[in-house]
């Protein structure tokens, strides 16, 4: 049986090679059919983004350089631990990490979520490290994923609090051993509080010089995630006042999901203020969940597929079967310049991972039979860290609104499915070569 066993992990490696080989293969090919291409997202926003186009002059090749360069450096030393050591592995290793076609569209892309995506996997890696030493925590490496969520910080505002969640998380899950060093937790906590007070002051900066605006707030998050798409049906029930001041846009509001907040939020705030509109997403909130639970569940479950991972449901959003999503909008916007060698690309890509994810629950039972052992109990903790960490953020934009699922900011959380493959193919020699 263990013979048996050995021998079929030797044929799901190759298998995996070849699959993620012909993805090697078309993502290149779309790299460099698009590199003189600018694809038609809207301008970026955030503080940090903007100030470098101004830097590179606004010459995009120039930032896409630089986001492929960082999304191969950091896909480089996560990966590391995991692969081979000989340079034609690591690099295939790197290139089948990077090629993720939802990824490759942002590193080519104006938009800050490539250098996000690159960040939040870099403090990752920063977080794994922490408590790898003999002399316990780690404060460099500490200092290195605190200084990660300041760049996250001011690229994305939402990364304010999301970016500070694994090295926290991390420390929490080691609690017992920093009990016994007091003098490194009191460090960990000074570097949080001194970077945290660094983007504090950064983004009160930026507000007042109206460079960035405001967040969401959890009220109208609610609203938007109960209220669409049956925003027409469900509003005769909304109160007499807060008819009279949104029923002029209603209907332009129900046409689009991210039109609840660039039309119907400015004007229900501008007519009653913050605080009153507050109030008014409450009450459209609750009708909204009262009268369409099963759909909204429903939704909800959708959106979580969508953010977590995209290949799961982009090609059911493409062919009618699921309700829009702006994911559909990425990739017409993704078709524009070579439609059909996207279109194979893609749709490659989306059976790919349904078939990369099957051969790699094999193989992992199988290498279990086999007698090897994938993750150590030491690395146990960095996984619980990143699958926790992936949850919350994947929870959070789903509960944004309803319809907008976008891909575009989970791109880190998707790529870690390609991730897991390629350790479990990564332990033992699989090829020659």
């Amino acid at each position: 049986m263990k013979k048996a066993a050995v021998q079929l992990c030797v044929l799901l490696r190759s298998f995996l090679f070849i699959g993620f080989s012909i993805q090697i293969l078309l993502g290149l090919a779309w790299l460099c059919t698009n590199f003189m291409e600018v694809q038609a997202f809207a301008p970026a926003g955030g503080l940090l983004y903007p100030l470098l186009l101004q830097m590179f002059g606004g010459i995009p090749q120039f930032l896409y350089i630089l986001q492929l360069g960082a999304a191969f450096a950091v896909g480089y030393v996560l990966i590391k631990p995991y692969g081979r050591q000989s340079k034609f592995w690591k690099i295939w290793y790197v290139l089948a990490f990077m090629t993720f076609p939802m990824a490759l569209q942002c590193h080519l892309a104006l938009l800050p979520h490539s250098f996000v995506s690159s960040l939040i996997l870099l403090e990752l890696m920063f977080c794994r490290g922490i408590f790898a030493g003999e002399g316990g925590v780690s404060v460099a490496r500490f200092a290195r994923a605190a200084a990660c969520w300041l760049g996250l910080a001011l690229l994305l505002p939402e990364y304010v609090w999301l970016g500070i969640i694994p090295p926290v998380l991390t420390l929490l899950l080691h609690l017992r051993k920093l009990c016994k060093q007091i003098r490194q937790l009191v460090y960990c906590v000074l570097l949080i509080a001194a970077f945290g007070g660094m983007i504090a002051g950064l983004r009160s900066l930026a507000s007042l010089e109206g460079k960035e605006g405001g967040q969401n707030t959890f009220w109208f998050s609610m609203a938007s995630r109960t209220a669409w798409p049956r925003l027409l049906e469900d509003h005769p029930r909304w109160s007499e006042e807060l008819r009279a001041i949104v029923e002029n846009v209603v209907w332009d509001t129900s046409r689009s999901p991210d039109n609840m907040e660039r039309i119907f939020k400015p004007v229900l705030e501008q007519a009653v203020g913050e605080d009153q509109a507050q109030e008014y997403y409450r009450e459209i909130a609750k009708i909204g969940w009262q009268m369409n639970k099963r759909q909204i569940v429903n939704q909800i479950a959708g959106d979580l597929l969508a953010y977590a991972a995209p290949s799961s449901v982009l090609q059911l959003q493409l062919s009618g079967r699921s309700y829009a999503f702006i994911s559909g909008r990425n990739y017409e916007i993704m078709c524009m310049n070579h439609p059909r060698l996207t279109k194979y690309y893609v749709s490659y890509s989306c059976w790919w991972f349904f078939t990369a994810m099957g051969a790699t629950v094999l193989l992992i039972l199988s290498s279990c039979m086999a007698g090897e052992r994938l993750i150590s109990l030491s690395k146990f903790k960095f996984w619980a860290v990143v699958v926790i960490w992936s949850g919350v953020l994947v929870c959070f934009y789903t509960m944004q609104g309803a319809g907008i699922a976008d891909y575009k900011y989970t791109i880190a959380v998707a790529s870690l499915w390609s991730l897991l493959a390629l350790v479990a193919m990564g332990r033992r020699e699989f090829i020659t070569v």
